[in-house]
């Protein structure tokens, strides 16, 4: 849910530990069992059946299909099934999340469909009806229209299993242009933007438009990237960034709040640590997290600690008299906006700061990007994988893998990368709440990244659409609880 907390959909209830349908054996392999919703039926009406899971996981793993998304698929050695309402699934290693598998990673497909092209045509898999014009699923709506770049029309499916949807039809417009659904939005051709569809600034546009004709729209503002700021642990120059107290002084030096208001109309909450408050984990780490509010005279005195000190000019400089003095780079768009607000709070701090932005090629420049001298300006989504891998020494882009990697400043910390390690294979929640515990502390203490704020996405609807409750946590998309939707 948008809460992050796991809810049964497909399946009866979740597997676990205590009741035996979640096993974990001694070699680091696991078992699972999912005991399906009794009444799920295809939109034709055909039940809902395990051979569907199978050939899912069995289409997903398929390599010679047109498929990107087969990381969790490929850790399912197995699937059986022992009778027509249960799914055994039998795992190569531990896996945190085998007890909450959204429909992405192990799809369901209606065999009576489409297997038969599978097995004898599988080069006209991908082409077949059924993921166009002729689609049956599983969902509160099923497709009873599509006109290719105009519309598609949804009516409710009477025979969904949690309840009849309440709104009876949902008519889906393509519109390809921005400015265009800002209009249609204002002249109330169109109830509300998919996600994506408006940018920020556009979608607040519309929020103030409709707020100043009289009106209380449904605004949602979710967190679905962190901004922050990187650091070069390889040959920093200069060298003092290495010290933890540097560090802190420049978080220190940074009024986020104001970031916060510039950049994002004070939607989004200054961040601590890449855990955002409307996380349900936020609960478990809060606790931990070493916080650092804006306070110039706190930053200079950290700084002082390591011989950047305030010369009679007012620059800084270091123990050999030296200017303070940095680069900090970014690669364009909101990312320069943030690294000139930053930079001009540091410059008021004294330090030298000489903004670079990369050019589009050089943004796209693996070696380029691995190489900044001494800061950057980034953003990374809100996924579990990569926060785990962002810090991790094997992730430190190298001539050797040809520069790939999350961990671009080569941050090198064997406490950090056992926790993260640990996180990955990490199965019983209390488990779980301590590394995380960990890690968040282990961040905000020695603050390999300064945390900036989150950026976030608008879900936006006009007055008297109910229900909506934005995106769930892992991110889906804003549509998952439509069948509670309701237009008054």
């Amino acid at each position: 849910d948008d809460r992050g907390e796991v809810h049964p959909e497909l399946a009866s209830e979740l597997p676990t530990r205590d009741k035996g349908t979640w096993v974990l054996r001694p070699d680091g392999t696991m078992e699972t069992t999912y005991k399906l919703r009794p009444g799920v039926t295809w939109h034709d009406g055909t039940p809902l059946t395990p051979a569907n899971f199978v050939l899912g996981w069995t289409v997903v793993r398929d390599t010679e299909l047109p498929i990107s998304a087969r990381r969790v698929a490929d850790q399912i050695s197995r699937i059986d099934s022992p009778d027509a309402s249960t799914l055994v699934l039998q795992w190569a290693g531990t896996y945190p999340f085998a007890h909450s598998l959204p429909v992405r990673d192990l799809p369901p497909l209606p065999s009576h469909i489409v297997e038969a092209t599978y097995r004898a045509e599988k080069d006209r898999f991908a082409e077949l009806p059924y993921w166009k014009r002729e689609f049956v699923g599983l969902g509160p709506y099923q497709l009873s229209e599509w006109e290719p770049g105009s519309h598609l029309i949804l009516h409710a499916y009477d025979r969904y299993y949690a309840g009849r949807a309440k709104i009876d039809t949902i008519t889906v417009k393509f519109i390809p242009n921005q400015q265009t659904i800002v209009s249609n939005l204002l002249s109330g051709a169109v109830d509300g933007p998919v996600k994506g569809s408006l940018d920020f600034e556009q979608a607040m546009f519309v929020k103030s438009e409709w707020e100043r004709a009289g009106f209380k729209p449904v605004v949602i503002a979710q967190p679905t990237h962190w901004r922050l700021i990187g650091f070069q642990f390889q040959n920093p120059r200069p060298r003092e960034m290495m010290d933890v107290r540097v560090r802190r002084g420049l978080l220190h030096a940074i009024d986020r709040q104001a970031l916060v208001d510039a950049m994002v109309d004070g939607q989004s909450p200054v961040s601590q640590t890449f855990i955002p408050p409307d996380d349900a984990r936020w609960d478990w780490v809060k606790d931990v997290v070493s916080t650092y509010d804006y306070d110039p005279r706190r930053a200079q005195e950290l700084l002082a600690e390591v011989g950047w000190r305030k010369a009679a000019d007012g620059a800084m400089v270091n123990a050999s008299g030296e200017r303070a003095s940095f680069v900090l780079e970014t690669t364009g768009g909101a990312l320069q906006r943030i690294g000139t607000i930053v930079s001009d709070n540091w410059r008021a701090t004294g330090l030298g700061v000489d903004e670079v932005v990369l050019s589009p090629g050089e943004a796209r420049e693996t070696r380029r990007i691995a190489q900044f001298p001494a800061v950057m300006t980034s953003s990374i989504p809100l996924s579990f994988e990569f926060n785990l891998e962002r810090l991790h020494n094997r992730r430190c882009p190298t001539e050797q893998n040809r520069w790939t990697g999350a961990n671009a400043g080569c941050y090198d910390s064997p406490d950090h990368d056992r926790i993260a390690d640990a996180l990955v294979t990490a199965i019983e929640p209390a488990e779980q709440r301590r590394l995380w515990r960990e890690l968040v502390s282990h961040e905000t203490e020695l603050l390999p990244a300064l945390p900036l704020f989150f950026n976030v996405t608008v879900t936006l609807f006009r007055e008297g659409v109910t229900g909506v409750k934005g995106d769930t946590k892992p991110r889906t998309n804003m549509t998952w609880n439509v069948a509670e939707w309701d237009i008054r």
